[in-house]
């Protein structure tokens, strides 16, 4: 089933936890990013209202529409207590992404005339204050797991926290304080992927908890974005990345293990010469690495590259597409450095494979 397909499906079953009505709009705070696109010299409306907290006062509203290029391509200030219709004429086709800043006021932002998306990445999150609209998300087909990442701030700040399936099945709910941030897995029952998901944020039960702070974000494998309508993320999930790989061999290079300042590890293996037309890719599993020339990797003596960020103790498995001139038939050689220098003085790299397929997903940020 094509993925235009699967969203008209999804649209003739109504999603049953869905309502159809838009209440209040979400109450953002702090950072937040919208996306949509746009085609070279497109006017696009940016609904905006900010508000000051309380009796706070302090710095406006600022939107700041970046381009496909990631230049600014717009920059406005909107006074607490107004709202404006924000219009901006594009300059490029592609994805566009308005940052919308209230510092510890608040606001609220909507594209008007086409679809878009809250980003909500670890290193972008959605940050709420009070309200939040149902939001929806896609389950890539190849996921059995997913994650999602949410928090409020202050202790007595909670949520009662839901998640639907494609069918309006709740499949997790939580209502809890949420002052430490949370990381919650949901399995995906076999062929419930390739669909549309949908969570909400709601004002908790309990006496002593409320809605107020929370910040949440997608795990990785999901895309990273958050829409108020169904349909309206087939605009932000066409590409190969939110697709199943199709890997044709799979080369067991190495167990791996930690490296302590300064430490090397040489990974060795024998490959014969791939089909025309197949990708070659790197597939490894790191922990705790901290910035971003932590992990120095090079193949076959060529040019060095570097193993992404996980974070502080955290885990994260990459795939790295390579270039068919990386690497060689017979004996190929990898080697990875810890680099003591921006303070840490260990790491783990492990489970290394070497993959060749027609399709690789490679890890991206956003």
């Amino acid at each position: 089933m094509t993925r235009l397909a699967v969203f008209s499906v999804l649209m003739l079953l109504g999603l049953t936890c869905v309502s159809t009505a838009q209440d209040a709009p979400t109450v953002l705070r702090h950072d937040n990013y919208l996306a949509f696109h746009a085609d070279a010299g497109d006017d696009v409306q940016i609904a905006v209202t900010a508000a000051a907290r309380g009796d706070m006062s302090g710095a406006p509203m600022v939107v700041t529409v970046i381009g496909p290029d990631s230049e600014t391509a717009l920059k406005r200030t909107v006074p607490l207590g107004t709202s404006e219709t924000i219009i901006f004429r594009a300059e490029l086709s592609g994805l566009h992404v308005a940052r919308v800043e209230v510092e510890w006021n608040l606001g609220s932002a909507e594209i008007l005339d086409r679809p878009w998306a809250l980003v909500a990445w670890a290193r972008v999150p959605v940050n709420i204050c009070g309200k939040m609209r149902r939001q929806h998300f896609f389950v890539p087909e190849y996921l059995d797991t997913i994650a999602l990442v949410l928090s409020a701030s202050v202790t007595g700040e909670g949520a009662l926290f839901s998640v639907c399936d494609a069918e309006g099945n709740t499949v997790y709910q939580k209502e809890a304080d949420f002052d430490q941030q949370e990381r919650i897995e949901i399995e995906v029952p076999e062929g419930a992927g390739g669909s549309v998901w949908s969570l909400t944020l709601e004002e908790p039960a309990a006496e002593n908890l409320y809605l107020d702070d929370v910040q949440i974000y997608l795990g990785r494998g999901l895309p990273p974005y958050l829409a108020e309508q169904a349909e309206w993320l087939e605009e932000f999930v066409q590409g190969d990345e939110y697709q199943a790989d199709i890997i044709t061999q799979t080369i067991e290079i190495g167990t791996g293990g930690s490296m302590r300042n300064g430490e090397s590890m040489t990974l060795t293996w024998e490959m014969d010469e791939p089909a025309e037309g197949m990708i070659c890719a790197l597939r490894l599993t790191a922990t705790d690495v901290d910035y971003v020339n932590e992990v120095a990797a090079s193949l076959n003596g060529g040019e060095i590259f570097y193993i992404p960020v996980t974070g502080d103790a955290a885990t994260e498995t990459f795939t790295l597409t390579l270039a068919r001139e990386q690497l060689v038939v017979g004996e190929n050689t990898l080697t990875l450095t810890q680099n003591p220098g921006g303070g840490s003085s260990a790491v783990q790299v492990r489970d290394v494979q070497a993959l060749i397929g027609e399709r690789i997903r490679e890890f991206v940020g956003w």
